[in-house]
């Protein structure tokens, strides 16, 4: 709110919005988050609200990105989070270094998980991750919706992470495309029609915009800033084998 007062040109609200939001931020960690970070309910929602809307400091968010993944790991890579955290759960996973637990929760096949439904023939998003049972039967208790929005809320860190493509300003007139590969992926198609033309990447960047590309896995961690047109970048990337791997117990 503070932030669109500022927008509009308000003299006095942005300054008082401001300090609305502080003392809430600051209400909230005094209330439900200790000193090093832990979150008074370990639930794999509360620490994904907690690091997505920013309130906790960096210290703290170190700490809460670190349990989130062991929680993520502990149920197995199956979701654990309702309408509330599962649209955010991999945005914090991979904000907080920890982008091969997102993979691992976004590739996961057992239910409940993204891709359980797509091993039972989903091609729309469902209300409930087992509206249809394995042996095939539909799901005798109700909520069996075959055509819902919620729980498909992955499709923004498909876009944003594994496809990379960001706005930085309104209506994408400015861009981030920064793909972070992972999961196993050997290929993805990403596009994004804005309001100026499409954008995707090999590159292609709508007239009357610009863009900062971020190399996927480049060996000398390359960017660039380009301007409208088409650009494609072609690079040999360090290969990793089994032996660089450090297993321990914690390793699924």
């Amino acid at each position: 709110m503070a932030e669109t007062a500022a927008l509009l040109g308000e003299v006095e609200d942005p300054a008082q919005l401001g300090a609305l939001a502080d003392r809430v931020r600051a209400a909230f960690r005094t209330e439900f988050v200790t000193p090093s970070g832990r979150i008074v309910n370990e639930s794999a929602t509360a620490y994904a609200l907690a690091i997505v809307f920013g309130i906790l400091d960096e210290d703290q968010r170190r700490k809460a990105g670190d349990r989130l993944a062991a929680l993520v790991s502990k149920s197995g890579y199956r979701i654990s989070t309702g309408f509330a955290g599962t649209p955010l759960v991999t945005h914090a996973l991979s904000g907080t270094g920890h982008l091969e637990e997102a993979y691992l929760l976004l590739t996961e096949l057992g239910c409940p998980s993204f891709l359980y439904p797509v091993t039972m023939g989903a091609t729309t998003i469902w209300e409930r991750w087992d509206s249809i049972l394995p042996d095939g039967t539909l799901n005798s208790t109700g909520m069996t919706s075959r055509n819902h929005y919620a729980l498909g809320a992955v499709a923004d860190w498909l876009h944003r992470v594994v496809g990379g493509i960001e706005r930085l300003e309104p209506g994408y007139r400015r861009m981030r495309i920064a793909p972070r590969p992972g999961g196993g992926l050997t290929w993805a198609h990403v596009a994004h029609e804005s309001a100026y033309g499409r954008a995707l990447l090999d590159v292609t960047i709508p007239a009357g915009t610009t863009a900062t590309v971020v190399l996927p896995l480049h060996p000398d961690g390359v960017s660039e800033a380009i301007g409208s047109g088409a650009r494609s970048w072609r690079y040999a990337v360090a290969s990793s084998s089994e032996t660089d791997v450090e297993y321990t117990m914690d390793t699924p």
